[in-house]
């Protein structure tokens, strides 16, 4: 039976003891729809995003074992599932991805490039946004996480398996990414 102040650990503790489906089909009527938003801001197809959803569930019910609650909430370790299953996902599509070259990149100023991310101007943002929309998922992923959904890199570093250290730099380098975008679109290019 539910309770109100019933916690995550309480349903799978449940399950994983007693078998009750209909406990984790709390967790997923409680993270569903987060889960699916997570999902979108590296997958476009509203069905595939469904059915990855549906598939992330179904692995995180097979493996609700091996959650370990020291290391990350439920829902993080909820997210590091859907992530792998998205960069499985993405490595069947062929579409095509803002990128940018290296040397062009180190030239930017830090200053200019962190401009970007704080503006103010209506042009800028619907610049910027049309640029998120075309950064590869991982790193679309990783700008929606941190700078939309305020997730600390610590947390980021979790769902990804990836250290904080290292996205911060992947994360300096996309919003050099952001600015070099921005400023062709200005200039007509």
């Amino acid at each position: 039976m539910e309770k109100q102040s019933d916690t995550d650990q309480q349903f799978i503790d449940r399950v994983l003891r007693h078998g009750h489906q209909a406990d984790f089909a709390k967790l997923v009527d409680r993270y569903g729809g987060r889960l699916f938003a997570f999902i979108a801001t590296m997958v476009t197809c509203r069905e595939d995003v469904e059915e990855l959803a549906q598939d992330c569930f179904v692995r995180a019910y097979r493996q609700l074992g091996q959650y370990d609650a020291q290391r990350s909430s439920f829902y993080t370790w909820l997210r590091s599932i859907a992530y792998r299953l998205c960069l499985d996902y993405i490595k069947r599509q062929p579409e095509v991805w803002l990128e940018a070259d290296e040397q062009t990149l180190k030239a930017i100023p830090d200053e200019e490039a962190d401009s970007v991310i704080d503006t103010d101007d209506d042009r800028r943002i619907s610049l910027l946004t049309e640029a998120i929309h075309r950064l590869p998922p991982t790193e679309r992923l990783l700008v929606q996480q941190h700078y939309f959904e305020v997730q600390p890199l610590t947390v980021i570093s979790v769902i990804t398996d990836t250290d904080a250290g290292t996205l911060a730099t992947r994360l300096h380098r996309i919003r050099k990414k952001l600015y070099q975008y921005i400023i062709q679109k200005e200039h007509g290019r």
